[in-house]
């Protein structure tokens, strides 16, 4: 017969499949509430515990504070970008500034200028060229100057058009994109830092600490553990006899030693699935001793320790 793994309920598991055959009217189960594991969600240093093992905490509750000098300094950095980012899209937005405007049309004047003196030198060129007094030679180099003069007017021109005109969509779609991915970056970082400190999620009381201030954890260890207090449960493996008659929601009633009346419970869930040894496998008589995993709800005031052996009550119908 194939068991499951965890040796804590290897004792559990006798207890029960005797009491299932002897046809008894209780099965054995324990008192559970949920494990809550708190992890390093980088490997650092440990710079802060607040609280004890055995304390009680309410949600909310800083229970450890990891080193962040490093985090802040990422975060600086994503912040910076996220300036760097906005102040260039504002830039696009608004266009040239008048001292540009200004600077681009003095350059087109200038360069008209030195295109009209290139021109005049070519005319003489050509005039004292065919009087024979300078070579072709000196033809094209006036000739050269005064197309380079014209491309400097034609560039200085398109320069001041550009300015005038604005940025254009696709300048400023790449820009604000910039930002946004400057922005989530920004958001990540703060999301990273806040992990460093660890809260809790729900009230509780403090189960396990197994480090100390100074220790550097690797990402994934354990850092703390938590039982929760206000949701006690108990945790059964019922008889597939029992399985026609106690369904999930009805009422069973839960017995501790020491106790006159039992602690009434609500069945929360029936695992749909036996806890071992699969269905198919057994024959008519075995299947009967099939254990099916329950959870009891208990009430809140039960004032019952995680861990405590009691027995729950099957109705008195599924028994011959």
């Amino acid at each position: 017969m194939k068991l499951i793994k965890s040796p804590h309920w290897v004792a559990l598991f006798a207890l029960c499949l005797t009491a299932c055959g002897e046809s008894s009217s209780a099965v054995y189960g324990t008192v559970e509430r949920d494990r809550l594991t708190l992890t390093a969600p980088t490997t650092e240093l440990i710079a802060e515990i607040k609280v004890r093992e055995g304390d009680r905490v309410s949600a909310g509750t800083v229970l450890l504070q990891l080193d962040s000098r490093a985090a802040d300094a990422r975060l600086a950095q994503a912040v910076a970008n996220l300036a760097q980012a906005e102040a260039r899209l504002a830039e696009l937005t608004k266009g040239a500034r008048d001292e540009e405007l200004a600077r681009a049309e003095a350059r087109l004047a200038g360069a008209r200028a030195t295109l009209s003196e290139a021109r005049a030198q070519y005319e003489r060129t050509v005039r004292l060229v065919a009087e024979k007094v300078l070579t072709a030679a000196d033809l094209d180099r006036a000739v050269a100057g005064k197309d380079r003069a014209q491309a400097d007017v034609d560039s200085a021109s398109q320069a001041l058009k550009e300015l005038i005109a604005g940025t254009r969509s696709e300048q400023l779609s790449q820009a604000a994109a910039a930002v946004e991915a400057a922005q989530a970056q920004v958001t990540l970082e703060q999301k990273f830092k806040s992990d460093l400190t660890l809260m809790a999620a729900r009230d509780a009381v403090v189960d396990l600490l197994p480090w100390r201030v100074g220790d550097r954890v690797n990402q994934g260890s354990q850092l703390v553990g938590l039982l929760v207090q206000n949701a006690p449960y108990v945790r059964v493996y019922l008889p597939a006899s029992a399985l026609d008659k106690l369904l999930p929601g009805a009422e069973v009633g839960v017995r501790v030693d020491g106790r006159p009346e039992p602690v009434m419970g609500k069945v929360r869930n029936i695992r749909s699935e036996p806890a071992f040894t699969p269905f198919y496998a057994l024959n008519e008589r075995d299947r009967a001793r099939l254990m099916y995993l329950t959870d009891i709800d208990l009430p809140v005031d039960a004032g019952l320790a995680t861990g405590l052996a009691v027995e729950v009550l099957l109705p008195e119908a599924n028994h011959e």
